[in-house]
């Protein structure tokens, strides 16, 4: 640890809480001055400059980038950075809605039309009047009839029969109301535009400061409006990379059948890719050859649900953000939205991963809940705060956008100092190192898309209640697999949660599953509630079993296995997963007293609260765009470890409203190192008492607050 920064926390920007600096009314130079000044006072030494509702300067103008200018000098003064935001609002693409002007650069989708047809029953259809992809009739015995074959422009079908004909057809949103908002993101030209029509304009502007006080460019919010996007490009990249041709078979996205589940699979992998591959990649490879550093986050990190809706694999998408992060709106705690953010990162080698919080908690929230859900994210793993927000006014309307501001217009700013040095002190603490935990958790996304069933007539957007999770399979899966997560929390079982991708940085050795990027290792691969896996995965898991591994299955029966080629779709035998080594588990709790039982933590509660009770283990059944956590905590001691270099920290924090007392034993060869994150004292701890091969010791965590302990490794 740093121990000089521990005891001052100020000296780095770096490891400053930062706060959206929402710059939402006439901005002066006088006055950005005034407030970059007061950030300065606390220690808040990189916000994000975010042009936001209510501002009357012209985005992007001469007059927007001199305000920039001012403050950058402002900057030089007082060892303070910015980060840049890339949008006027959000979500970001579309530059003030100017990109989405152009329909070709509007997110687009399909629509599927399904008439159910008697016998002899007529049906007709004018090709010209959508943008068909297939009409395809299913007879009832079980044949499949294209239609859209025929070259005349009215198509007329009846059979003697009874069918069913999916019409399969390309849409496109008006530009209003909704249009505006909706990029497409699949689409390589569209971000290519906007990063044109933004990044270049402040890299004209702002290049020799890149990389010294502007640390990078804040991307907020991408996700999808519509159900099941399409790209024009979409049937030639499907072609390549599947190999088959994806318009036969678009009406398995929504029909049952043997082949749906390789189809959506398939479907729903190209999405993610050309998702991962025009907005994420592009923006990253553009920051790297400018010296800057991309951070951001989707929507809809809570669930596998919103996370199939809003971004088919989210998880995948987070390689490509040199800080990854999430946006935990409201005062809840207890989601998993940091846990599936975190997890992703660290497989992928990063080691900065930040958090958009306390958004929309209301004027009321007070300091102290503000304190918990700040220690929460830190024992989540987020390392880097940053505050929502800091208004540069709250004149009329612009109190009433997602309040609070904790700026000086907060009754808590007086509070601010103190908090600052903390959450500093515990952002460096936990960064540039690694959590250590020994239990994978494998999310399985693959078998939710085969079952799930989204409502093609639902659109996103602001404060929209979305529609129900309609099948019960589907249902099924994301609220077990949220149950079996939090189950596994409330003991205080660390664990990363595994999606299908990162198979990739995995190898096998002896018998625990290593990280080639972070060498982060573990003994326990949960395997819940899965049909469907990717044969590369089959193939790591079977290593790892037949080398002594330990796989947990869960209600699983992996009746499908995918390859990443579509060769599925070809006949080609895929390598089956071999039950060697599996132990199965028909019970949450089971699985839960398994790990308990079968990995060694590094330390011991003997004494005193040793576990945390979430007051809501699982969310309802429908997507919210967005969410705001509101009502839903946590109660207990958490506790999870964190290593760096050849120490061992311990997170210690107690969730409950009185000081906790506790008898505590750690592993280790040196006597223990106690950290106040609240006022930066480091004690040694020399009452603790020598057992066996560690330390045996007292610790009192005082309510709504957190202690480390720092040992070797």
């Amino acid at each position: 640890m740093n121990q000089e920064f521990f005891k001052n926390p100020l000296t780095d920007p770096d490891y400053s809480v930062s706060g959206f600096w929402f710059w939402n009314d006439t901005i002066t130079d006088d006055k950005t001055t005034e407030q970059m000044n007061m950030m300065k006072r606390i220690g808040a030494n990189q916000p994000v400059v975010h042009s936001r509702f209510g501002l009357t300067n012209e985005y992007l103008s001469n007059d927007w980038f001199e305000r920039i200018q001012s403050v950058i000098d402002v900057c030089k003064q007082n060892n303070q950075k910015i980060w840049l935001y890339d949008e006027n609002n959000w979500p970001s693409g579309n530059c003030s809605w100017t990109i989405t002007m152009d329909e070709e650069y509007r997110e687009h989708f399909l629509q599927f039309d399904i008439v159910k047809l008697q016998e002899k029953e007529e049906l007709k259809i004018n090709k010209n009047e959508k943008n068909y992809l297939t009409i395809t009739a299913y007879l009832e015995d079980g044949t499949q009839i294209e239609l859209l074959r025929d070259e005349e422009d009215t198509l007329v079908f009846s059979s003697e029969q009874k069918a069913e004909v999916y019409a399969v057809y390309v849409d496109v949103d008006a530009y209003e109301p909704i249009g505006k908002l909706c990029v497409d993101y699949l689409s390589k030209e569209a971000i290519q535009k906007f990063l044109e029509s933004t990044h270049e304009k402040y890299k004209e502007h702002f290049s020799k400061e890149f990389g010294k006080f502007i640390t990078g460019i804040f991307m907020d919010e991408t996700r999808f409006c519509n159900a099941m996007p399409w790209t024009k490009t979409f049937v030639e990249e499907f072609e390549k990379r599947k190999g088959y041709d994806i318009t036969k078979y678009l009406p398995l996205l929504v029909k049952k059948t043997k082949q749906s589940a390789y189809v959506r699979y398939d479907y729903y992998d190209v999405v993610s890719d050309l998702y991962t591959e025009a907005t994420f990649l592009q923006v990253y490879d553009w920051c790297e050859k400018n010296n800057l550093l991309t951070i951001g986050h989707f929507l809809g990190e809570e669930t596998l649900a919103t996370q199939s809706y809003f971004g088919g694999d989210m998880m995948r998408g987070y390689q490509y953000f040199h800080v990854p992060g999430i946006d935990h709106l409201g005062n809840g705690i207890g989601s998993l939205d940091a846990k599936f953010a975190v997890s992703a990162s660290h497989h992928y080698g990063k080691t900065r991963i930040a958090c958009e919080a306390f958004g929309a908690s209301g004027w009321d929230i007070n300091f102290e809940e503000m304190v918990k859900i700040s220690n929460w994210l830190f024992q989540q793993g987020i390392n880097l705060i940053i505050m929502h927000g800091f208004y540069y006014s709250i004149r009329e309307e612009r109190s009433k956008d997602f309040p609070p501001s904790y700026f000086y217009q907060w009754k808590y700013w007086d509070h601010m100092p103190m908090y600052v040095k903390m959450a500093n002190r515990m952002m460096e603490m936990l960064s540039n190192g690694r959590q250590e935990c020994e239990v994978l958790v494998y999310a399985p996304m693959e078998t939710f898309w085969n079952y799930f069933e989204p409502d093609l007539e639902v659109k996103t957007g602001f404060w929209n209640e979305g529609p129900w999770i309609t099948d019960e399979n589907a249902k099924f899966i994301d609220n077990q697999f949220q149950l079996l997560c939090n189950k596994l929390i409330d003991r205080n079982l660390d664990f990363h949660i595994f999606g299908a991708d990162v198979a990739k940085n995995f190898k096998v050795e002896g018998r625990r599953l290593v990280n080639v990027k972070t060498k982060a290792s573990y003994e326990i691969f949960v395997l819940p509630l899965t049909e469907v896996l990717t044969e590369d995965l089959v193939l790591l898991l079977n290593e790892f079993s037949e080398a002594g591994g330990i796989i947990v299955s869960y209600q699983s029966d992996v009746k499908t296995v995918v390859r990443k080629d579509g060769a599925h779709m070809r006949n080609y035998p895929c390598e089956k997963l071999k039950q060697h080594n599996h132990i199965v588990k028909k019970k949450i709790v089971e699985v839960v007293r398994y790990c308990e039982e079968n990995i060694n933590p590094h330390y011991e509660i003997l004494c005193g609260v040793d576990e945390v009770a979430h007051t809501k283990s699982s969310y309802e059944a429908r997507l919210i765009d967005p969410y705001i956590h509101d009502g839903e905590s946590l109660y207990g001691v958490g506790v999870n470890r964190y290593v760096k270099g050849e120490e061992r920290i311990f997170n210690f924090t107690n969730y409950n409203e009185k000081d906790e007392d506790l008898i505590i034993y750690v592993v280790s060869h040196c006597v223990p190192i106690l950290c106040n994150p609240e006022n930066g004292e480091i004690i040694t701890l020399s009452d603790a008492k020598k057992v066996k091969d560690g330390y045996e010791f007292k610790l009192t965590i005082p309510k709504n607050r957190t202690l480390f302990v720092v040992t070797d490794k």
